[in-house]
């Protein structure tokens, strides 16, 4: 999850998650234990119900209630039963609803001590048993006697009430955290805008399309969009400087450079003429490479994509003019689509410079291919520029050599042996490329792979 977005969506839709998953097993928890004591309630109410209507004073000892205090207490298999003990296993009466039912009887009771617990029907039914220890004087003189009152009933009602409430807990915090998962990525959609404005204004600057940041931001933004415009401002002015000393330097050296070329010209005779223009041209050629290498130093990557097609159409059209006495078949082969952002003088130096190269040394055939590959590794674009020619080809151990700045092949054929040294500055120094030169004794196949940044 590389998007800030993401991370705190995520993050808060597990803390609200985890927050409310809480908090529901808490009020499950909590009504779990009010139901539990829901039926002690009952069960309680129950055996006062049974103290209240039953009469302990009979001659044989056997209870006699004068009415029932729930009508369920008369149906078999009701789920609801009551017991009278009069020892700690003699039933002195019972419900008719325990027809056909058998229930572990509690254990012994001390006077006024109240006991609740869980047992099982001879069914299998899961129920709830609450007994009461109680003293009856008698009346007369009858001696007192100790009785165990317990009321049943079965777990029924306290699971379907439970189960109904879970039911209802779940579905309201279900659609609790659906909305307030939507409110929530809705805040953050919000509070992330201004971050999403940056990155589309310097996509724009990227582009070519403006020149500085110019929203208004929060303050946490604010020094980042201050700090970021300040140095596209100083990239600017040192971008201009550099070209401004380029060119006065340019000036300043090969307008005396051609002026002492003419004078020694004018000299005829001279056994040192030859010598000085080969110096002089040694230095010209020099001048050359470094205001190159300097220019491509000076250049900014931010910037509009450039269309290839137009451009490389543009080199090549000027190339079949330079050599048309050759009548060479220069065929260009690049997509309507491929684009990269760079400086378009740096692209029409690499294509111009290795398709020159390759004409010069062409017997019949030169060809470009321009495309837009990706790295499996990063996924991220390059622009790759392979030209092939036809010509005798190169032995392995001068690829490496042509490379370096004024090297020549072969010194009838005109040039100054620096646009390979240039054209490998500018893609491995500007746009962390590579440069390759390979032959097979029949071409030369150049290509020239930039980064995409």
């Amino acid at each position: 999850m590389r998007s800030l977005r993401s991370r705190v969506l995520v993050t808060t839709s597990v803390v609200l998650v985890s927050f409310l998953g809480c908090a529901g097993f808490l009020l499950d928890s909590a009504f779990q234990d009010s139901a539990m004591q829901g039926v002690e309630d009952r069960l309680r109410g129950r055996i006062f119900m049974l103290i209240g209507a039953a009469n302990l004073d009979a001659q044989d000892g056997v209870p006699v209630l004068g009415g029932l205090p729930e009508p369920e207490l008369a149906i078999p298999g009701s789920g609801r039963y009551a017991r009278i003990f009069s020892g700690p296993q003699d039933v002195a009466w019972s419900s008719r609803s325990l027809l056909g039912e058998h229930i572990e009887p509690p254990a012994a009771l001390a006077v006024g001590q109240w006991r609740l617990e869980t047992t099982n029907s001879s069914a299998g039914d899961r129920l709830f048993a609450l007994s009461y220890g109680i003293l009856w004087e008698g009346v007369g003189d009858r001696a007192p006697r100790n009785f165990a009152i317990q009321a049943i009933e079965t777990d029924q009602l306290y699971r379907a009430t439970v189960a109904q409430f879970r039911q209802s807990l779940w579905s309201w915090f279900a659609g609790l955290s659906i909305a307030l998962l939507f409110v929530q990525g809705l805040n953050i959609s919000r509070g992330l805008r201004p971050l999403s404005s940056v990155g589309e204004e310097v996509r724009a600057i990227e582009h070519g399309e403006r020149d500085q940041i110019i929203g208004s931001y929060p303050p946490e933004l604010a020094t980042l969009t201050s700090n970021l415009n300040k140095l596209l401002r100083q990239n600017r002015e040192s971008l201009k400087r550099y070209r401004n000393s380029l060119g006065d330097l340019a000036h300043a050296i090969k307008t005396p450079l051609a002026i002492l070329r003419n004078e020694i010209s004018a000299v005829h005779g001279d056994q040192t003429e030859h010598a000085v223009h080969e110096q002089i041209s040694r230095i010209d050629r020099t001048v050359q490479y470094y205001l190159q290498r300097s220019a491509n130093a000076g250049r900014s990557l931010i910037g509009p994509a450039v269309q290839l097609r137009p451009l490389s159409e543009r080199v090549v059209n000027s190339l079949r003019k330079v050599h048309a006495h050759r009548e060479l078949d220069i065929s260009l082969r690049v997509g309507a689509d491929v684009s990269f952002p760079a400086d378009d003088g740096d692209l029409m130096e690499i294509i111009g410079n290795l398709a020159d190269n390759a004409c010069k040394w062409a017997r019949h055939r030169v060809t470009i291919e321009i495309s837009e590959e990706r790295s499996k590794s990063d996924d991220m674009p390059r622009l790759v520029i392979g030209v092939r020619d036809d010509g005798p080809g190169i032995e392995a151990e001068q690829l490496d050599w042509l490379t370096q700045r004024g090297t020549r092949l072969d010194e009838a054929v005109e040039g100054h042996g620096i646009g390979l040294a240039i054209v490998r500055d500018i893609v491995e120094d500007v746009y962390a490329g590579q440069l390759t030169l390979d032959s097979d004794g029949h071409n030369t196949y150049a290509r020239a792979e930039l980064q995409h940044y």
